[in-house]
């Protein structure tokens, strides 16, 4: 086996994202990595283009997308697999039928990192119910609990279990499909809305269906944002579906900030009406004199949920792992699909 692998020599290759994954590519065959240095994108890409023509299978260093075109896959006679981390992201970039006619299969590893976004949701949302933070911020300026026998509350907002709740979740993608299993066991009533997702997967997650967003935010304690940025998707949680929220409910968002109507969402927490776990901001950074930085109904982090080393680290891996399995004649775990491609462009139609 041969494997052409292009990788950007600051971002892949200085924070050592490749290291695992290129040591499984040895194991099985040779490798060929093509580094990216800043000033230099257009050489190492005609040198991946001709590693290209020899290689059995490629991988791209994650986040990537190497301008190809359409005479390119022709070109590589022997590639069976081109592997990587492209946030489905497929338009005007990749014919799927060209790639069939071609005998190449597709990897995209996106979905790699979003049991660790999924984690961080619950982390957030038990933060959120307990107020850990603050308690934490009490202790660490010297400060005690008035009483011993005080409960750490905070009137007026959902507090206190998990166990119970009733969650909403806005979409039910890789995020929250995830989201809705690690919950499971604190047996909460969970609703979804979800036009694009069929009954049988509704079933199989043990969620019921709510008819629209604006309903799903009515019934929920615990609103779960796990849409990613679409056509269909921006500010699809607007004003009406904010202000539809429980007065003390908790919102926890972990995707991106497109997907919401900042303007609305701003106005309830600052009205003491909502509480919020924000992950996600627009722009990024926010202003360091931004309010919501500091205000108590705000769980505000720095875009962590899946943009960290080692969640690069695996998308990478996986996209090598997936690469060797295709060569086996295995199936492989992460296989971009028509489907993704038209729910990303806007055009996939909802189920009946």
């Amino acid at each position: 086996m041969r494997f052409a692998v292009l990788l950007h020599e600051e971002f892949h290759i200085g924070s050592n994202f490749h290291g695992e994954g290129c040591d499984l590519l040895r194991e099985n065959g040779q490798v060929d990595i093509v580094a990216i240095r800043r000033g230099e994108e257009a050489a190492a890409f005609e040198q991946f283009l001709a590693a290209l023509k020899e290689a059995d299978a490629a991988v791209i260093g994650c986040w990537h997308r190497p301008a190809m075109q359409p005479e390119h896959w022709p070109q590589a006679e022997n590639l069976k697999v081109f592997a990587g981390t492209f946030d489905n992201r497929f338009a005007g970039w990749i014919d799927f039928d060209l790639l069939d006619r071609c005998g190449i299969t597709l990897i995209d590893t996106s979905r790699s990192m979003t049991p660790s976004v999924a984690e961080f949701a619950l982390a957030m949302t038990l933060n959120l119910i307990r107020d850990i933070p603050e308690s934490m911020y009490l202790l660490r300026e010297g400060g005690w609990q008035t009483h011993p026998f005080d409960s750490w509350e905070k009137p007026g907002f959902v507090y206190g279990d998990l166990t119970g709740r009733r969650v909403g979740l806005a979409g039910l993608g890789s995020i929250n499909r995830r989201y809705a299993e690690l919950i499971a066991p604190f047996r909460c009533d969970v609703r979804v809305y979800d036009p694009f997702v069929s009954d049988d997967v509704f079933s199989q997650y043990a969620v019921k269906r709510a008819n629209s967003l604006t309903e799903l935010a009515q019934t929920s304690e615990i609103f779960v944002v796990g849409l990613p940025p679409m056509p269909t998707t921006l500010e699809v949680i607007n004003r009406e579906v904010i202000y539809s929220l429980p007065k003390g409910s908790l919102f926890v968002l972990v995707t991106r900030m497109a997907v919401v109507e900042q303007q609305p969402l701003w106005e309830r927490i600052e009205a003491g009406e909502i509480a919020a776990a924000i992950d996600v901001f627009e722009p990024e950074p926010p202003p360091k004199d931004a309010w919501f930085r500091r205000h108590p109904n705000v769980l505000a982090t720095p875009h962590i949920a899946g943009g960290t080393d080692f969640c690069h680290r695996r998308c990478l891996t996986d996209a090598c792992k997936d690469a060797i399995a295709v060569l086996n004649g295995e199936t492989p775990r992460f296989p971009a699909t028509r489907r993704d491609a038209l729910l990303y462009e806007g055009e996939l139609k909802p189920v009946d």
